[in-house]
């Protein structure tokens, strides 16, 4: 049962005006801005939330990771310490402890299980941990036996049960291993992604046990080239993403690189390293870098968002520093804003340089943490965050640190909102507020129809919002569901809305103070198609979402003869394959992005899927 939440009637909210009300009106235009959604700016690095779309193995411990034991060293995060952590921590029986791979097998495996893609990251600071003896001195800095060379290329054949003895590993057979346990990113069960490394501006300092000299440019862009051609080389399907930058003062100028005069010409690091980019996979004839992947985490002045803290500064700042993502009316307390405002929001500017410098190439925030796990502030901040993903076309996206509390909730709002599968919209349309200071709006529709309007208000202030929301739009939305959390707990609770709220395509609602609120307004006056006999057929369609290649699964309960259509959305058939046992499997190739609907009918029977490409 639903807590009780108690909507204002429209004359209430015309009349009232209180002391603790505001009034606040939010556009929506479905026919404006629209553009689609990437599944995976839903992603973790850690945790197991179940409807997480993507899986990032990075961070400290993975730059150290020596994949032949499964030895790490998390660097200065822990006294430097090699050891056993990884597979002890992924629950790892004691007997996979030192087989090869293991580890990473494990992490895939799992992300395979909740239907995740995964990126795994790859070695480049030079050395890994050849032991599992506990604490590296200053003394035993590389070369030393307490570490393992990294080379990327064996030059010998590969085995999968590598020698463990010869103080080195090499890059392309921990991918052969990978591609043996997986296959290729182009199979239903291949890793996706491969990721160049984890925070290149902090190798010096992060593992001063281990090299004594910080990277400059021309080192990550040399070690860049060699390992995007050998992932390339071996499995061209799959993407790469580089270079993780820790922050700012990365994205700058590599942390203030001893051969950044060299770069001076460009704007910053960001710039150089895209160019750079663009130039090497010129000369060797394909693409060397798909993503641009970066971490973003708060550094204000006064107050550490990126915690635990609760004081009531710290949650108004948690609450507004996400506009650093997206709003360029925004400046936010911190040495970036009162230095270098001009290159904020940060989504936005670093798109630019990647349409400047190397069209095509995706983004993704692999880390990112907006603290106050347990606070609703945390909540309201995580699910901003997660709308301002969608509303700027971020590629990829993935929370750091354990996902529970409002963050759960967060994330259900997008991925779980009814708690049976209930997803935000796929295509984002024009969404603005007249008080961004106080209330943040995001809107997607379903398809082309536009009969289904996701439309996600957050409350972020000590007021309740007499709300107003104006839809532009062609279809006449006729019923309105709420699903909401607030400062009461981290649960996501569902609300019917009276009908009387929504007149003309004008919903009025009163959101109480530190809320989320997702509504769905819906078109129910024409129903859709209900196939006869659905139950006799099963049909699957996988990857689903797909980057143009797809198997459809299909059985028929009832022997015979069978086709598969895919149709666009106005019902047009764009490919047929006729005369289909009544079990089997077809290879889809979609060249074109879009929402597609995967049809298997029989003689008796049919069943219908959507699928959705993305490119």
């Amino acid at each position: 049962m639903g807590k009780l939440y108690i909507p204002f009637t429209v004359l209430l909210l015309l009349t009232m005006s209180a002391r603790g009300q505001m009034s606040i009106t939010y556009n929506i235009d479905v026919s404006q801005d629209r553009h689609n959604i990437s599944p995976y700016i839903y992603g973790i690095n850690n945790g197991t939330y179940k409807k997480a779309t993507w899986r990032r193995w990075g961070g400290n411990r993975t730059s150290a990771y020596n994949w032949e034991n499964n030895y790490s060293n998390a660097g200065a995060d822990y006294i430097d310490d090699n050891d056993d952590y990884l597979p002890w921590v992924m629950n790892l029986p004691a007997n996979q402890y030192k087989s090869p791979g293991s580890v990473l097998k494990a992490f895939h495996d799992s992300s395979l299980a909740q239907g995740a893609v995964s990126g795994i990251t790859l070695p480049m600071v030079g050395w890994v941990s050849n032991d599992g003896n506990g604490p590296v001195t200053a003394g035993e800095l590389a070369p030393s036996a307490r570490w393992a060379q990294v080379r990327d290329v064996k030059g010998a054949a590969f085995t999968l049960t590598p020698d463990t003895t010869d103080s080195k590993i090499f890059v392309d057979e921990e991918l052969n291993f990978l591609l043996n346990s997986f296959g290729h990113a182009n199979t239903a069960n291949g890793i996706k992604a491969y990721i160049m490394d984890n925070e290149p501006g902090l190798w010096c300092t992060q593992f001063q046990h281990m090299r004594n000299t910080c990277v400059t440019y021309n080192e990550l862009f040399t070690k860049t080239d060699t390992l995007s051609a050998v992932v390339k080389n071996m499995d061209s399907g799959a993407l790469v993403m580089g270079p993780e930058s820790f922050g700012f003062s990365e994205y700058w100028d590599l942390q203030n690189a001893t051969d950044k005069a060299t770069y001076a010409a460009d704007h910053w690091f960001v710039d150089s390293y895209l160019k750079h980019m663009q130039q090497s996979s010129t000369a060797a004839g394909k693409r060397l870098l798909d993503v641009f992947s970066v971490h973003w985490y708060p550094d204000l002045n006064t107050v550490h968002p990126y915690s635990d803290d609760t004081d009531h500064q710290t949650c108004i700042q948690r609450m507004q520093c996400t506009r650093s993502l997206w709003d360029s009316s925004y400046v936010e307390d911190s040495w970036i804003g009162t230095w270098f405002a001009a290159d904020l929001p940060i989504i936005p500017h670093i798109k630019n340089s990647i349409a400047q410098f190397y069209p095509g190439t995706k983004m993704a925030i692999n880390e990112y943490d907006y603290g106050g796990h347990h606070h609703i502030s945390g909540g309201l901040a995580q699910a901003d965050a997660l709308g301002a993903f969608g509303k700027t076309g971020l590629d990829y996206a993935a929370l750091w640190g354990e996902i529970n509390g409002y963050n759960v909730a967060a994330f259900d709002l997008f991925r779980n909102y009814d708690g049976n599968n209930g997803t935000y919209g796929g295509i984002y349309v024009k969404s603005t507020a007249t008080n961004i200071d106080s209330s943040s709006v995001y809107a997607s529709v379903e398809d082309n129809t536009n009969k289904t309007l996701h439309i996600i208000v957050l409350n972020k202030s000590g007021n309740d919002i007499n709300a107003t929301m104006n839809v532009q739009s062609a279809v006449n939305y006729n019923k309105t569901d709420l699903y909401y959390f607030d400062k009461t707990d981290s649960a996501v609770y569902h609300q019917s809305v009276p009908n009387a709220a929504l007149s003309n395509n004008v919903l009025t609602y009163s959101v109480p103070a530190y809320t989320a609120c997702h509504f769905v307004l819906r078109d129910t006056t024409v129903l859709a198609v209900v196939s006869v006999n659905k139950a006799d057929i099963q049909l699957s369609v996988f990857p689903n979402p797909s980057t143009g290649s797809a198997t459809v699964y299909f059985e028929n309960a009832v022997p015979g003869k069978g086709v598969v259509d895919v149709c666009d959305l106005q019902g047009r058939v764009l490919e047929r394959y006729v005369d289909l046992p009544s079990k089997g499997s077809v290879q889809l190739n979609v060249a074109s992005a879009g929402i597609y609907l995967v049809r298997y009918s029989s003689e008796r029977s049919s069943k219908t899927e959507k699928l959705v490409i993305l490119k």
